[in-house]
């Protein structure tokens, strides 16, 4: 099974107080850490970025990923990801992420990939200690529904329907941890 991976990197950071790709994170801009944990995973991952970025578009093929421009990533999260969908509708499944959210484990990436693999079609969403998390596995099957999304709620609607979406266990507290504040 093909599957490649999005990440969510478009954001314009106004709760952060500036560019927080580039915060660093052990050193490294934080999606550069980020993109360092997919790349240990997929042999595919294309990057959402907002247009006329050349640093984070540099930055994103430093890290051998695919740039992928928003070109209405204002218009909030959802239009970010129809974008990386359409990028990467090749895939027989889709692993999104977000940019900032470096803590995530590879062991729980490759987790996903596993059971994305095993539950063809449906959503497939980790827990930890019973609460939801990030990044989510999606099915081809659901990529015309994510590139029609409208506004800044990403794919919450179809997270709603339970009977689409299988958990996935895992102890990994990175599943929780976005960076919108320095640290």
């Amino acid at each position: 099974m093909d599957i490649a991976a999005v990440v969510l990197a478009a954001g314009a950071s106004k709760r952060f107080g500036g560019d927080k790709r580039l915060h660093s994170i052990d050193g490294q801009p934080m999606l550069a850490v980020t993109l360092a944990t997919y790349r240990l995973v997929f042999s595919e991952v294309g990057v959402v970025i907002r247009p006329l970025e050349p640093a984070i578009a540099a930055l994103v093929r430093e890290a051998e990923c695919r740039v992928v421009e928003a070109e209405d990533a204002a218009a909030g999260q959802s239009r970010s990801l129809a974008a990386g969908v359409q990028a990467m509708r090749h895939a027989d499944a889709l692993v999104v992420g977000l940019g900032d959210m470096p803590f995530v484990a590879p062991q729980t990436l490759r987790r996903l990939v596993d059971a994305v693999e095993a539950c063809p079609g449906r959503i497939v969403r980790p827990t930890c200690r019973g609460r939801l998390g990030n990044p989510i596995g999606f099915p081809a099957s659901m990529f015309d529904d994510l590139a029609s999304l409208d506004g800044d709620m990403g794919a919450r609607r179809l997270l709603a329907d339970n009977r689409s979406v299988a958990l996935l266990p895992v102890d990994d507290p990175g599943i929780h941890l976005d960076v919108d504040r320095p640290v």
